[in-house]
């Protein structure tokens, strides 16, 4: 995106969220629902909302938020938040036969038995259950095939879950400030099949694999200022780190926009891995 435009599209959005909030239509996307009670305009790790009819489905959980996107069947993107306090709270386990199941603020929403073995790929949380055991709601619902996309397993079991286990490293133990963290897909890459890598997965072969994911962590130090790291996987399990801009200019995504512009142009644009411990050590 422009930089140029930027400060406009903001002026849009906001008013897109205050529509939104006003028409009382998704119970979900209220501000109250969840365990924070965070204004939208607080939450940094969110990217702004897109307004393309039938591109996305915006729901906030207790957990998270996701904009699933209905035609590809998968999430665009998941936003949350990791503290050390919720990663203290040990409250809450896997909902076993419960798990996989539809969002119900999402129709269409695939459910369970959309498994995708015949192709041996795995239904890959973008929100890690690791990081929802805080609340019993939390983790049922990080269990909801909006937060689900189909993984290979060299990248589900190896980069993206080291990744995970970086944040929680990062939000428990090095640094005492709230982890921002959004993550999910290249949406040019997904239903291509490149690379030996399915287009699409699921029982009628209707479920978009993307061939590149991304995430991207943000966190305000109170000795380095506001900094992120990003990085960019593919189903084959390689992994780069770029700048925020670089992925933006990836997946289309306005990521960290409820920044203030000079701190958002900063932050995106810098290489901050100087400022994140291990950050490459992937």
């Amino acid at each position: 995106m422009k930089r140029k435009s930027i400060s406009l599209f903001k002026r849009m959005t906001c008013l897109a969220v205050i529509a939104i909030l006003g028409t009382g239509r998704v119970n979900a996307q209220t501000v109250t629902d969840g365990t924070d009670g965070r204004r939208w305009s607080d939450m940094y790790e969110l990217p702004a909302f897109s307004g393309k009819h039938g591109q996305e489905k915006i729901v906030r959980r207790t957990g998270y938020t996701v904009s699933f996107n209905p035609g590809l069947r998968i999430p665009n993107w998941v936003a949350w938040i990791l503290t050390e306090e919720r990663l203290e709270h040990n409250v809450a386990s896997r909902p076993g036969t419960e798990a996989f199941v539809p969002d119900p603020e999402i129709p269409g929403c695939p459910d369970r038995q959309y498994n995708y073995s015949k192709y041996r790929y795995e239904r890959g949380h973008i929100c890690p259950a690791a990081d929802n055991k805080w609340s019993g709601r939390a983790m049922a619902e990080c269990f909801y095939m909006s937060n689900i996309c189909p993984m290979s397993r060299s990248l589900n079991h190896d980069v993206w879950n080291r990744i995970e286990e970086k944040c929680r490293d990062w939000a428990k133990n090095r640094y005492n400030t709230t982890i921002y963290i959004v993550g999910g897909i290249v949406p040019s890459s997904a239903g291509q099949g490149t690379n030996g890598v399915p287009s699409y997965v699921g029982i009628n072969d209707d479920i978009a694999v993307p061939y590149r994911m991304f995430k991207a962590v943000l966190r305000n130090d109170p000795e380095a200022g506001w900094t992120a790291v990003a990085y960019i996987f593919d189903q084959t399990g390689n992994t780069e780190m770029k700048t925020v801009d670089e992925i933006e200019e990836m997946t289309g995504f306005d990521l960290f926009h409820n920044l203030p512009d000079r701190i958002e142009y900063k932050v995106e644009a810098s290489d901050d891995s100087p400022y994140w411990y291990g950050c490459s050590d992937f």
